[in-house]
């Protein structure tokens, strides 16, 4: 403790060089955060997608039509293509999911309803919205064989549930927070279609979904923070809904999957799916999700390597600005330092208060550096959730850790062999 108040003396009589090289420090410790949670945030991806889906690296198949659009020739072109991979004996399933909303009419528990989602929905995006409800629409082939959906009351949905018309009944299944509003075997109708062309369709409740339960981001499947379906609807697609415009099947482009029996398929799969693109007059581009894995990490290398060097660059200036400083300290301390050791202190003891020292200013950087980088992710965050603050785990901060250790190693080693250096006498005689 002696010690301690002697280094807090010091440092106060040094304060704005030490804020200085803090804010270096801090700015430093905030890019190379910044790198470490791009690096987390990758494998957090990876972690996400195989632990909420069954989708598999090597056979499930992404596919994509980077000219796709809108248009009436576009949509009757892309029809023909789906029709035709469907035929494929080595494509086990195919199809794609949509998220939108809808806002449930005519059913006994409106305004409990209403009650429900204004709490639920309170302080975010959706408060303005509490008529409303997010819903995700499947493919039988997606539903089937990629969900992991458990259920705590009812059904899940079957195959015939995936053939309804739009006259008939369709199943639905609820979100846990729901769980008091509506009940299994309770309808609800919300509308279907634009303008003079919309119409009412029934949904019927039919099973709970239990509580936690996710599924991946309509936006990005891989990269963004996949949704908790607590507040949201799943239930499968009907003609309407599916194909009724030509922007419902442009919207189904970005998250078209086929699922391969093995990976060997997949040559020869690709083949003559673009032949066939190629033929219609439009080019799909199909990618395994490990390939989109690895695109997704070399295009992220770049970025980290660069900010690492950047943050590594600040760690550099800013040592030797530490090691400067400490011994420009010590030297001009001589004749304390000597009385220390006149009345007991030893050199190991002078070395410890330098390490204190430099402890002290590495670590309050550390922890200020982590909770700024914190705070401008979480003031980046346009959605609901932002899948970097998912990585502020225990993982990051033993990192961060080690890279103090290392700076206050490095930062003490020359301080320690200056105070080595030093003979009690010339330290006495100097403050003569």
């Amino acid at each position: 403790m002696k010690y301690m108040l002697l280094n807090l003396k010091s440092m106060w009589q040094r304060k704005w060089m030490i804020v200085l090289i803090i804010v270096q420090l801090i700015v430093s410790f905030w890019i190379i955060n910044h790198a470490l949670i791009t690096i987390e945030t990758i494998h957090y991806h990876q972690k996400q997608l195989f632990s909420i889906t069954h989708m598999k690296e090597k056979t499930t198949v992404r596919l994509f039509i980077p000219d796709g659009d809108d248009s009436q020739w576009f949509v009757d072109r892309f029809r023909k293509l789906e029709n035709f991979i469907k035929t494929i004996p080595n494509v086990k399933g195919y199809g794609s999911f949509e998220e939108t909303t809808i806002s449930p009419k005519n059913f006994a528990n409106k305004e409990q309803y209403v009650r429900k989602n204004e709490q639920l929905y309170a302080n975010t995006r959706m408060e303005s919205y509490a008529d409303s409800t997010k819903i995700i629409y499947f493919d039988y082939d997606i539903y089937h064989l990629f969900s992991t959906f458990q259920l705590i009351e009812g059904r899940g949905l079957s195959k015939e549930d995936f053939e309804k018309t739009n006259k008939d009944v369709i199943p639905i299944l609820i979100g846990y927070d729901y769980r008091d509003v509506f009940h299994i075997g309770d309808r609800f109708q919300a509308l279907a279609g634009l303008g003079e062309n919309a119409f009412f369709v029934t949904y019927e409740v039919v099973g709970i979904l239990e509580k936690g339960a996710k599924w991946l981001s309509a936006n990005d499947y891989l990269i963004d923070y996949a949704n908790e379906l607590d507040r949201f609807f799943v239930a499968p697609y009907f003609p309407e809904e599916r194909d009724g415009r030509a922007m419902d099947v442009a919207v189904r482009l970005n998250n078209l999957f086929l699922q391969l029996s093995n990976k060997e398929d997949f040559p020869y799969v690709k083949k003559i799916i673009k032949q066939k693109g190629k033929e219609l007059g439009i080019y799909p581009t199909l990618k395994t999700i490990s390939n989109e894995m690895e695109d997704y990490k070399n295009n992220t290398k770049q970025s980290v390597r660069f900010t690492l060097t950047v943050g590594l660059f600040f760690v550099a200036v800013t040592l030797i600005g530490v090691i400067s400083v400490t011994i420009s300290s010590i030297q001009a301390r001589k004749y304390d330092i000597g009385v220390m050791m006149v009345t007991g202190a030893s050199k190991r003891d002078i070395g410890r208060m330098v390490v204190m020292e430099l402890s002290l200013i590495v670590v309050t950087s550390a922890i200020i550096g982590v909770m700024l980088s914190y705070w401008t992710e979480w003031k980046n965050t346009f959605f609901e959730h932002n899948i970097r603050l998912q990585a502020f785990t225990w993982s990051l901060y033993v990192k961060i850790m080690v890279v103090s250790c290392f700076i206050i190693l490095i930062s003490s080693l020359i301080p320690l062999w200056s105070v080595n250096k030093l003979a009690l006498r010339n330290l006495v005689e100097g403050g003569r």
